[in-house]
């Protein structure tokens, strides 16, 4: 009798990738083009009719972000007709929607955000800088536009982009228990580098936490949407992090300031 020992699955490791830098290249070709122009429009509009939104800010950055989905959207069917085989997971979720658990991570994140960006602030029982209008129609404005972050930037970033690179550079990476495509982790990188402005209007600290939990944020969003199969989870998790760190710092503010 004999029997054929297992051999223990390695704790990290990369299977199937085809590693090419002409995808990534345009990957952050395409993240630019999604992004940039349809902020500048937004801008544009704005600056030319602010009456139309009562020259609030907040009303520019929901504007901002509507152009971004269209464009996104549009994207997303370009891709669809040019390469098939990408999943932009543009859909309900087939099976469990991982809304629930979306929310929770959701809060957890924005928690973590408040913590890394305002530390000495929160030490010091000091109000956090608040750019927000603290007025009956900025709280609720300022709320929407976050949560409006979700689906904006999960459909370019994890619909498009990811959608895009896991055809063209394929893989995955393993770590324990946690297994994700390696177009995750690439787009993870490019989430991150598109908060770089971060490093030129916030102290060092707060630019290089934004980097960070920027790409490990972004890995987790792939997750969910791996799991559920659609972007709705990740949708949720991004968009409820976003306002959860708003909501404390208005309230913070009201409290402390």
């Amino acid at each position: 009798m004999s029997t054929t020992a297992t051999a223990p699955r390695p704790f990290f490791q990369i299977t199937g990738l085809r590693l090419r830098l002409w995808p990534i290249l345009l990957a952050a070709i395409l993240m630019q083009a999604m992004l940039v122009p349809a902020r500048d429009a937004a801008r544009w509009v704005f600056k030319g009719h602010p009456g139309w939104f009562g020259h609030q800010i907040w009303a520019f950055v929901v504007l901002a972000e509507l152009f971004q989905i269209i464009v996104g959207l549009t994207a997303a069917f370009v891709l669809r007709r040019l390469l098939p085989q990408a999943d932009t997971h543009l859909r309900w979720p087939p099976r469990r929607s991982y809304a629930g658990l979306a929310l929770l991570i959701g809060i957890g994140l924005g928690a973590a955000m408040l913590v890394a960006d305002y530390w000495p602030e929160l030490l010091h029982h000091a109000a956090p800088k608040n750019p927000y209008e603290l007025t009956p129609l900025g709280i609720p404005g300022w709320l929407f536009a976050e949560g409006l972050a979700g689906p904006n930037e999960e459909l370019v970033f994890r619909g498009v982009l990811v959608g895009m690179l896991a055809v063209l550079v394929p893989g995955r990476v393993q770590l324990g228990r946690i297994d994700l495509p390696v177009a995750g982790v690439i787009v993870g990188l490019l989430f991150a580098a598109a908060h770089y402005e971060s490093f030129l209007v916030d102290p060092f600290y707060q630019a290089f936490a934004q980097q960070l939990y920027a790409f490990v944020w972004g890995l987790i969003y792939v997750w969910l949407m791996e799991r559920s199969k659609s972007l709705l989870a990740p949708a949720i998790a991004h968009g409820v992090g976003d306002m959860v760190e708003v909501g404390a710092i208005m309230a913070l503010t009201a409290i402390w300031g």
